[in-house]
């Protein structure tokens, strides 16, 4: 490596690690832009709201909560952020995930990236959520808050355990169709709050590293009659179709009369999530 470019590396790392220091004593909040709904409702909760968000519009039937502010920006889709936008928004910081990795480059044209691990890894994603809630917090001088929103999450979780203990197996479904469905398991955060509720997962087939299994309809016959709880938002015509399937209704579930709706809950979600999940499992058990 020539003089000039050890030079300019050791200067770009220098500055890099700067801006992940605790961004503190400043006159106004950082200004962090979000390419992931996760780590969004994390600075929310933390009392820093990201300036910037891709698809605003689908937080109110995604993630729910928390709720999002109306100041926060739209900056198009994960795979067409608005650079011109974003480089309007002035941002100290952009967070990301590796998924987004490829348009890094780009990003950090406009700021500094700090990416962080947590879905898509083929494990549980719960440990990496209280890390990336610490780091964020540190970062932003916000450790107090951050280890707050973390004991508000175990303490939600202890009070559904104690509200689901009645419950036996159960498995969680996102319909695709009226014939295909996303099915939760190990990896993902659903199963990650089934363990901490002592919960059993009805399926027990393999999920790919993101936690979930693409599956058909017939396959939710490895059911049996445990509880399967569908999540918003439902296709159009879904509900209709199911009611004059013979394939639906000849499942033990159905015919037990253990399958409830569930309102949407984040699947790439960090605590806030898993706080909705285990109380919404503990309202729909009552």
């Amino acid at each position: 490596m020539s003089s000039l470019c050890r030079r300019d590396f050791l200067i770009g790392s220098a500055a890099f690690a700067g801006s992940l220091l605790p961004i503190q004593g400043r006159a106004s909040a950082p200004r962090i832009v979000s390419l992931d709904y996760g780590l969004a409702q994390t600075l929310i909760d933390l009392g820093v709201p990201p300036v910037g968000l891709i698809d605003t519009p689908g937080w109110a039937d995604w993630a729910v909560e928390p709720q999002l502010p109306q100041s926060v920006a739209n900056i198009g889709s994960a795979h067409e952020v608005n650079m011109e936008l974003l480089q309007l928004l002035k941002p100290d910081l952009i967070i990301s995930t590796p998924y987004l990795e490829w348009i890094r480059p780009q990003l950090e044209q406009i700021a500094p990236v700090k990416s962080f691990p947590i879905h898509a890894l083929g494990s549980s994603p719960y440990p990496h959520i209280i890390d990336a809630t610490r780091e964020l917090g540190r970062m932003l001088g916000r450790t107090a808050e951050a280890e707050a929103m973390i004991d508000r999450t175990e303490s939600e979780l202890r009070m559904a355990k104690r509200a689901t203990r009645h419950l036996s197996k159960l498995a969680v479904i996102t319909f695709m169709d009226a014939r295909n469905i996303r099915i939760y398991g190990p990896g993902g955060i659903f199963q990650d709050v089934f363990d901490r509720l002592d919960l059993q997962n009805a399926w027990t087939r393999p999920t790919n590293e993101w936690g979930y299994s693409d599956a058909g309809m017939a396959d939710l016959i490895d059911i049996g009659d445990g509880r399967l709880f569908y999540m918003d938002p439902v296709p159009p015509d879904v509900l209709a179709t199911l009611s004059g399937s013979p394939l639906w209704q000849s499942m033990l579930f159905v015919q037990s009369g253990h399958v409830q709706r569930m309102a949407s809950v984040l699947m790439f979600g960090t605590l806030p999530s898993a706080g909705r999940f285990a109380r919404l499992l503990a309202e729909a058990s009552k």
